[in-house]
């Protein structure tokens, strides 16, 4: 599958350095087109007016590295040009500075963002403040002439600094540096993989899912498949999953259980695919959300359905339907809490326990009762804990806990 067709193409340098036949196999070679020339560099999006007038001019200078080396999935190129799309690069910018680029750069969205935010106050130029492997990116004035080479966005920095109008910004752990070989690709391709597991994983998404997964990751983004068409199947083999729970025949029941896994795996999917092809959007995580929760009420229908089957008695009709209550309620009641944390500023690693809580991790607990012919045991601990879980977060919305230690009262 093509790359996305709404990120703008800017002119770039024309790639030096170590061989395409020196590169390792884990690092392909793209299908992609070289960089250009440092005398034929363009501002952003230049064979579209529209973005011609919105967007100020990005110069691209050649680097020594190869802008087609694979770094989790895309080119190098690649990579860059998506990062100046994802920050629009458009307001502020009338006095006409641009961001001079070595080609051979690996930027990310905040770290372009840290230098335009300190460009607007600023008539000199704006440098990150690490410079190590060299400097790949300088923010200057207008009038500023392009350097031949990368090699030369330093000594332009530096005169920028002897005559005290050098600003260096920090971008935190976003990466702004050159890749000038094979090993730093290497390097950043292991670092971009290892970074991918988040704080909200249980035990078997940590150990277990993310193993999977992300190796898929590396494949989807190489073959520029949307994150949300993975949520969609994600979902869909969730769904097919919990029907076949919902047998009465044992084998069916494995199976089912064995691609609600397969589901929790994909899940983790749609979201590695979002951060290392730089796809990430509200609407993204909204559909992630939706379709998590309705696999799992699909899944509590179906073993709820199976329970009755098998014992069909007023106990078991009352845990269902406890069960089914408690899921909704929880639900509901998770989308209250969320919104209120988000709205409240609350620190991040609050929502982190949160999500931590409600892993999906519970999809072992499935497949073991599953192997074991035992599904309706989970019937009886969700009908109670399902509905605590509802319970806890209700009460802590009406607390509003937890506090700021800044403020002691929060509006809605």
């Amino acid at each position: 599958m093509p790359p996305e067709p709404d990120v703008p193409v800017m002119a770039s340098a024309s790639r030096g350095g170590v061989s395409m036949a020196d590169r390792p196999a884990g690092l392909r070679a793209a299908e992609a087109s070289d960089w250009g020339s440092a005398a034929e560099a363009e501002p952003l999006g230049a064979g579209d007016p529209a973005l011609r007038l919105a967007t100020p001019r990005v110069g691209l200078v050649e680097g020594d590295g190869d802008p087609n080396w694979e770094i989790a999935g895309l080119p190098l190129g690649e990579r860059t040009r998506r990062a100046l799309a994802a920050v629009g690069l458009a307001s502020g910018h009338a006095n006409g500075s641009r961001l001079l680029v070595a080609g051979d750069a690996l930027l990310e969205p905040a770290a372009i963002e840290a230098l335009m935010a300190r460009s607007h106050s600023h008539d000199g130029a704006v440098a990150p403040v690490n410079w190590r492997g060299g400097l790949a990116a300088l923010w200057v004035p207008a009038d500023t002439p392009v350097p031949s080479d990368a090699g030369g966005l330093r000594a332009l920095a530096e005169r920028f600094r002897s005559s005290q109008r050098l600003r260096l910004v920090d971008p935190g752990e976003a990466r702004c540096e050159r890749i000038r070989s094979v090993e730093d690709a290497e390097r950043v391709h292991a670092e971009m993989l290892a970074s991918l597991p988040q704080p909200t994983d249980g035990f078997f998404a940590r150990y277990f899912d993310r193993r999977i997964s992300i190796r898929l990751s590396v494949e989807l983004v190489r073959r520029g498949v949307a994150p949300n068409l993975i949520t969609g199947v994600a979902t869909a083999v969730g769904l097919l999953g919990a029907a076949m729970l919902a047998s009465s025949l044992h084998g069916l029941q494995v199976l089912g259980a064995l691609l609600f896994v397969l589901s929790t795996i994909l899940d983790g999917c749609d979201g590695e695919v979002a951060r290392l092809s730089l796809r990430m959007t509200e609407l993204g995580r909204k559909l992630d959300l939706i379709g998590d929760n309705v696999v799992h009420v699909a899944v509590f229908v179906a073993i709820g359905h199976l329970a009755l089957g098998s014992n069909p008695g007023l106990p078991m009709l009352a845990a269902v339907g406890a069960t089914l209550f408690g899921v909704m309620a929880a639900i509901v009641a998770g989308f209250w809490y969320l919104g209120w944390l988000a709205r409240s500023g609350r620190p991040e690693a609050i929502l982190h326990r949160y999500e931590a809580l409600l892993s999906r991790d519970w999809a072992y607990v499935v497949l073991l009762l599953a192997l074991v012919g035992q599904l309706p045991l989970l019937i009886w601990g969700a009908a109670l804990g399902s509905n605590a879980v509802a319970a806890a977060l209700l009460l802590l919305r009406v607390k509003q806990w937890p506090p700021l230690p800044s403020r002691g009262h929060y509006q809605d």
